[in-house]
């Protein structure tokens, strides 16, 4: 849809410059994260940057490396910081946003120096962390000053996430519970716990942050609690004297949830330390907003868990594969 949105708009006559130009940076920016989720979870993927123009066409896809599908995400997002207007706005793409997701992708290739770029460039607009953690998830997505992109849904146009957390005396269909790990690494002082991990009348704990079975909720694609978090690893990453900066960003995450701040040097005193502590604080944060299983790949967490290589990227649908030819014999490994 971005590719043909892309190949189209340009030809619209009726649009005038600056209208034509928002648009189509909105597009390079869905083109960007959808690739980027793509990426992220089966690894190099066919990378397409025209629409297909003919079924013919369409079959001939193959798979192009990871490191190219990453190279025109960044391309992708180049562009759309040249074209959007937007600033902030978080319902639309924005320029933003756009730092926001950047931030991410060098997050997931290891460019320190990148997500560190990107991230003071989305604090640099304005953006804060909402006062209170409960008011990210209104039932019916009252906006906050953390907000950088985020979907909107109504009663007509709903999501399910909070049906299949939620447990059947709650309206949900209890499809994904927290694990009792999980649940012991919340201090009963964090303000995320209570409204992150709910107890029905039958004892059975359920992820909480999406409470409303109707999903009418708005749902956050990225937003400051992340972008301040993936800063913190990155200056982590860089170790020395950038250690105790990164502890000063991931204290803005612990100190929103109540907890007390760290003192580097008397807290945490080495770069493993440090790490560890923003991964928990990742982990905690984003519980439920499907960044952990990435983050444990990513990390290398995946493997201390026990979980096996072939596992840890998906597997190419065998209907995409029955379709395009290119595809046989390109299937992750353990498939």
């Amino acid at each position: 849809r971005a590719n043909g949105f892309i190949a189209r708009v340009p030809d619209v006559s009726d649009l005038d410059a600056a209208e034509r130009d928002q648009m189509l940076g909105e597009a390079y920016f869905i083109r960007a994260l959808s690739y980027h989720n793509l990426v992220k979870l089966w690894g190099g993927v066919p990378l397409r940057t025209e629409p297909p123009v003919s079924v013919e066409d369409a079959s001939q896809i193959t798979r192009s490396s990871a490191d190219d599908v990453y190279a025109q995400i960044l391309d992708d997002l180049d562009t759309a910081e040249g074209l959007l207007s937007n600033e902030t706005a978080a319902l639309r793409a924005s320029i933003g946003a756009v730092h926001a997701l950047r931030s991410r992708v060098h997050l997931y290739r290891g460019d320190w120096l990148g997500v560190e770029t990107a991230a003071n460039a989305v604090l640099d607009l304005g953006y804060e962390l909402a006062p209170n953690f409960v008011d990210l998830f209104d039932v019916e997505g009252a906006p906050t000053a953390e907000d950088i992109f985020r979907i909107a849904f109504t009663a007509q146009d709903y999501n399910l996430i909070g049906y299949y957390y939620l447990t059947r005396s709650n309206g949900g269909r209890y499809e994904v519970a927290p694990t009792d790990e999980l649940v012991s690494l919340f201090d009963e002082a964090d303000a995320r716990f209570a409204w992150s991990i709910g107890v029905d009348g039958s004892g059975r704990t359920y992820g909480a942050k999406f409470r409303n079975p109707s999903g009418t909720e708005d749902v956050h694609v990225i937003r400051l609690g992340e972008v301040i978090l993936s800063l913190a690893e990155a200056l982590a990453r860089q170790g020395g004297t950038r250690l105790e900066e990164a502890v000063d960003a991931y204290n803005r995450i612990r100190e929103r949830a109540g907890l007390a701040p760290h003192t580097f040097g008397v807290d945490v005193t080495t770069q493993d330390e440090v790490l560890a502590e923003i991964l928990l604080q990742r982990r905690l944060e984003l519980a439920f907003e499907g960044d952990r299983f990435a983050d444990m790949v990513r990390t290398g967490q995946a493997d201390a868990a026990g979980i096996p290589e072939t596992q840890q990227l998906y597997p190419i649908p065998q209907s995409e594969i029955d379709v395009a030819p290119g595809l046989v014999g390109q299937q992750n490994p353990g498939y």
